[in-house]
């Protein structure tokens, strides 16, 4: 069986490219107990919010070196100890054994990783539910003069097709009846 390396580790020379994980990265946010304002429009100056999260890229690297986008999108990274201890249901090894089997729609496990020299290294989960949109150029700046971890083949591609199953998802209001199908009897053969 052969075995493909997780990461590599890159500079900024080496470009932007989907699976680069930025440390530190920040994102702006309309703070949470002034939403209902936003939507009523009574206030004109509401406060932002700065959150700073280490992140994943998600867009594809062929937009990004072409220079078709001038955001990209960006997925937070935790370890699987924070996943952990903010959600019990990921403290049960059942819940734990669906992530790494891929049956979490809303995140990703990737395989262990020092994400910073002093950092022992760790389980990551990327969460699709928190999606960001961050300027290219900003993103360039964060990581100029740094060495950065970058997710490699095939598992790039796992990645990227666990982000759009995650968005692909469709709920039906009504469903079609299995009782009805199972006993459809004009069917020709």
């Amino acid at each position: 069986m052969i075995e493909y390396p997780w990461f590599d580790e890159v500079g900024d020379d080496a470009g932007i490219e989907q699976g680069d994980i930025i440390v530190d990265c920040n994102a702006i946010l309309a703070y949470e107990e002034h939403y209902d304002n936003i939507m009523n429009d009574i206030e004109n100056d509401l406060p932002l919010d700065i959150i700073t999260f280490n992140g994943i890229v998600l867009s594809q690297s062929c937009d990004i070196i072409n220079d078709k986008i001038t955001n990209v999108i960006v997925c937070p990274v935790i370890t699987l100890k924070e996943l952990c201890e903010n959600d019990d249901y990921y403290k049960a090894s059942a819940a734990r054994e669906s992530l790494r089997q891929g049956k979490e729609p809303a995140h990703h496990l990737l395989h262990r990783v020092s994400l910073c020299q002093d950092k022992s290294s760790e389980f990551y989960v990327v969460s699709f539910r928190h999606v960001y949109s961050i300027p290219k150029r900003y993103v360039k700046a964060l990581i100029k003069n740094k060495v950065r971890k970058r997710l490699l083949p095939p598992y790039r591609e796992h990645l990227s097709q666990s982000f759009a199953r995650y968005f692909m998802r469709v709920g039906l209001p009504t469903n079609i009846s299995k009782d009805e199908i199972k006993n459809y009897d004009r069917i020709e053969f």
